[in-house]
């Protein structure tokens, strides 16, 4: 798996399994799981072994960075990303045409794995991506019957008798996405909106959210405490929480 700021590398498969464990009380009511937020599949990778007995299960995915979309599509095709970067590559897809290439690049040689971030490998990253290419291969081809649409998460409103698993940005933060001009666009999450958009999807699915709060009326299922990475983070530990509705 590709770096990715705010991936579930490290703790996707107790998350999917939590999924899992609380979906059975509705077994017979599955059709389907969706992840809005799909970035890099760090809990979407366990899913389809643990509902493997569950006959018919569409499985589905989105993301607003065109991009990161083009990079799984192009992977569950074939498509292997290089094993290294240089700075002058990296500078040039910041303002190249959304790509699969662009989306794996944007990531994995970012520093914090945001977006097009400055080049990582000039603060001490290694250069070469081999085990992060390869990861991207083999969760592309466990996930090669996973629908993925370049979509803001709204497109999934019409969803009914799904799983759906939340990883937006958290409250207060930005994102960012390439768009079709070449440019990286960076937008404010509306947290308010999805909340009540994610409280409006529970009346049809089950709901999980992943964030560090949330609105009273969620309630906690699952938490995590782990430590931050990166500068200005040392001993410092947030606790990430799983929620659903009611």
């Amino acid at each position: 798996m590709t770096s990715y700021n705010g991936g579930k590398i490290r703790i996707g498969k107790r998350l999917a399994h939590v999924i899992y464990n609380e979906s059975q009380k509705h077994r017979g009511e599955i059709k389907g799981y969706c992840e809005p937020f799909a970035g890099m599949l760090g809990v979407y990778r366990h899913i389809p072994n643990l509902f493997k007995n569950i006959p018919n299960m569409s499985y589905k995915a989105g993301d607003i960075n065109q991009s990161t979309v083009a990079m799984w599509n192009d992977a569950q095709n074939g498509w292997v990303p290089p094993n290294t970067c240089t700075e002058e590559e990296y500078n040039n897809l910041k303002h190249a045409d959304p790509s699969a290439l662009k989306g794996y690049i944007g990531h994995q040689y970012s520093f914090g794995g945001q977006f097009f971030n400055g080049y990582a490998p000039k603060y001490g990253k290694n250069k070469d991506s081999t085990p992060a290419s390869q990861r991207v291969v083999d969760i592309s081809q466990k996930l090669k019957d996973v629908e993925i649409f370049n979509c803001d998460y709204h497109n999934f409103s019409d969803l009914k008798g799904y799983i759906l698993y939340l990883d937006p940005p958290y409250e207060a933060t930005y994102s960012k996405y390439s768009k079709g001009n070449g440019n990286t666009v960076r937008i404010k999450f509306d947290s308010n909106l999805f909340f009540a958009w994610a409280r409006n999807m529970s009346r049809n699915n089950l709901v999980f959210i992943s964030s560090y709060s949330s609105p009273l009326d969620f309630r906690e299922i699952w938490s995590n405490t782990h430590k931050l990475t990166g500068i200005g983070t040392k001993n410092k530990v947030r606790i990430e929480k799983l929620f659903m509705y009611p």
